[in-house]
This record gives structure tokens, C-alpha cells and sequence, in this order.
């Protein structure tokens, strides 16, 4: 099968490899489509960050060279030996957090705080290939009425439907998402289907704050603006804000913009050290809480939920389909440049030999 694998800074490769035989508890994937995001970007400019070099993933066993690509879609080529998830044929979602099974973390079933986690893309061989190996029993099947083309964007989806879910007062509440990126875009969305009263998105791009207002009721504003629009709700003000870009400084903005008692939900991941408003967060009682990965029978199969019903818009958050092959000469270039109409890069994985 082709695969992208990474090699090492800069150095990723598409290729022929096999995939690795299957465990009695596994499936393969014949992976449709695989997205891309900030992560494999890192990876390939600045790596190596998460994936392992020096030794073999505990979990894992895998050690670069190994696939990328983490957010999958694709339908099952063979089925599990022992009876374990969906049959061949079916369409599935393969979740990508695999806990040991056996920690505190794991039993609690918080596998995404597993100390030995290991993701497909990271530290395992992922998606970005024609064929990818999975756990069964977390593949989340697909309805009918959605689109491997649409479902692709079911990982980031399950990424916003969790940190809406860490804000215990979203019902009825106003809400500001800071950052208009995939993620910023299906959190948006994701607070008013669950109960938010209305919503801001936050970005300095014209095209994201247009594609937000174009395509929910979510109203979109430039940061120079959030002041005004603050001012403009009166009391009590901001209940929750998601906090989804990473740029420096926000999640402290994040933190002085929410009222008194309100929460801020850290999802976005950027470099660089923070110092938060202590007073702001003590003597205010605000709450900051940190949100990542997601549960499979939670957050994934939510997600995929809301995309098949349409209470998570997919029409056009998905901006470039590139084939595999083009990985690297296309693919790559376009996710590095800002200034780029770019929301989601979903990689064709289908043969294109």
C-alpha cells in the first residue's frame, strides 16, 4: 500500500510499505480519506516532537519511520478475528485514543489520559495511507446519509463536541470561541447545538469570520471588536469561552474576558509560556480547565451523530481534497500558509496508482 511516513524533519516520504498483521481485537481500514492539521505540520517542520525516535512506543511498539495522520474515515476491508466491531463493508470513524486499558486513567474510562497513550499518527502507524490498522471495537460506524467526504471531518468535530462539553453552563449561554480554524468553527457551531444562546467567533480573517456567519447562526467579530461587543451584552456577559487559536496571549484574554463565575475552556495548543491573571481567576472564581483528545462512545460517536443530522454544518469546511501521492508538494505548502483561504486539507487515499 502507499503511505506517508515520516523520516524525520522535513524528510517525509510516500511510499510502499505493508501493513503490519492484525491483532484477534483489530480491523483494517481501507482508509477513503485522511485530514491533516496543524500537528503533522509541526511534526514536519519542527519534529521530531511526539513521535518516538530514540526507542519503540511502549504501547505501540513503532518507532519512526511511521505513518501519519490521525483523522480517518474509510470503510472496513477486514474484519476483527474475534467478533469485535463492525463488519466488512461498513464505514467507520476509527477513534485514535488508545489507552492501555488496565490504568486508573483507562478504568475510569478516560483513555486520553492514559500515561502510556498511544495515537495513530503520533505513535502508532496512521491514516495517511490506503490501508490503516485499528482497534474494533472503537470504529464508530457511519450512517447512511453522511459522506466519507463529510465524515472526515468527524475527529476535529469530536475535538469541539468535548470542550463543549467541559462547560457545565452552556445552556442558555452566551458563548465566544477565539479562533476560526476547523476546530474553532465546529466548536462554534457545537456550543449553540447544545444549548448556547448565541455565539461569537473570534478571528482576524475575513474569510473565516464570513465562512462562520455564512453557515450557522454563529455571529463573527475581528479581536480589535470583541471589546465592543463585550461591552454591548451588559451584565452578567461572557459565560464561556473556548478558547481554540493557541496564539499567545489569549488563553489570558480568555480569562479576563469571561464574567465573574464563568468558565474558559483551553483547547488550542501553541509554544510559549503563559502567565494568567491570577486575581482575575481567584477573587473572580472563574473556572479554566484544559480539553483535549475525546472519548470514542462519547465525543466521536456525537460527533459523527451531529454531522449525519446537521447540526454540525460540514458544507465547505473541507476547502482542498489533494491526493496522496501530492501529500508534500501540495498538501503541505497550502496548510503553511496563512494568508491561504484554507480551513480543512482532507488527503484522497483511495488508489491512485
Amino acid at each position: 500500500m502507499l503511505a506517508a511516513r515520516w523520516f524525520g524533519r522535513g524528510d517525509i516520504r510516500v511510499e510502499d510499505v505493508a501493513p503490519r498483521p492484525l491483532r484477534d481485537d483489530e480491523l483494517l481500514v481501507k482508509v477513503h480519506f485522511c485530514g491533516i492539521c496543524g500537528t503533522d505540520l509541526e511534526e514536519y517542520r519542527h519534529g521530531p516532537l511526539i513521535i518516538p525516535t530514540e526507542r519503540p512506543d511502549p504501547q505501540s511498539g513503532r518507532m519512526a519511520p511511521l505513518t501519519l495522520g490521525h483523522e480517518v474515515v474509510g470503510e472496513v476491508a477486514v474484519a476483527a478475528a474475534d467478533g469485535s466491531g463492525p463488519p466488512v463493508g461498513t464505514h467507520v470513524v476509527p477513534d485514535v485514543v488508545n489507552g492501555c486499558g488496565t490504568c486508573w486513567w483507562c478504568l475510569r474510562h478516560e483513555d486520553g489520559l492514559c500515561r502510556t497513550l498511544s495515537v495513530p499518527g503520533q505513535q502508532d502507524d496512521g491514516g495517511l495511507a490506503e490501508y490503516m490498522v485499528a482497534r474494533a471495537r472503537t470504529c464508530v460506524p457511519v450512517p447512511s446519509g453522511l459522506s466519507t467526504a463529510d465524515a472526515v471531518l468527524a475527529e476535529p468535530a469530536a475535538v469541539a463536541v468535548r470542550a463543549v462539553r467541559k462547560a457545565p453552563e452552556i445552556l442558555g449561554a452566551t458563548a465566544v470561541v477565539i479562533g476560526g480554524g476547523t476546530i474553532g468553527q465546529l466548536t462554534a457551531q457545537a456550543a449553540l447545538a447544545a444549548g448556547a444562546a448565541r455565539c461569537w467567533l473570534v478571528d482576524p480573517s475575513d474569510y473565516r469570520r464570513s465562512f462562520a456567519e455564512a453557515r450557522s447562526a454563529v455571529r463573527a467579530c475581528a479581536p480589535d471588536d470583541l471589546d465592543a461587543v463585550v461591552a454591548e451584552l451588559g451584565e452578567p456577559g461572557v459565560d464561556v469561552v473556548l478558547e481554540c487559536s493557541g496564539a499567545p496571549g489569549q488563553v489570558e484574554r480568555a480569562v479576563t474576558l469571561v464574567r465573574p463565575g464563568g468558565t474558559v475552556v483551553a483547547v488550542g495548543l501553541g509554544g510559549g509560556p503563559h502567565t494568567l491573571p491570577a486575581a482575575d481567576l481567584v477573587l473572580g472564581e472563574r473556572r479554566l480547565v484544559g480539553s483535549a483528545a475525546h472519548v470514542w462512545d462519547v465525543d466521536v460517536a456525537q460527533a459523527v451523530g451531529f454531522l449525519a443530522d446537521g447540526r454540525l454544518n460540514a458544507d465547505g469546511l473541507v476547502t482542498h481534497r489533494v491526493p496522496l501521492r501530492d501529500l508534500v508538494t501540495v498538501a503541505l505548502p497550502l496548510l503553511s500558509t496563512p494568508a491561504a483561504e484554507v480551513l480543512k486539507i482532507a488527503i484522497d487515499c483511495r488508489s491512485d496508482r
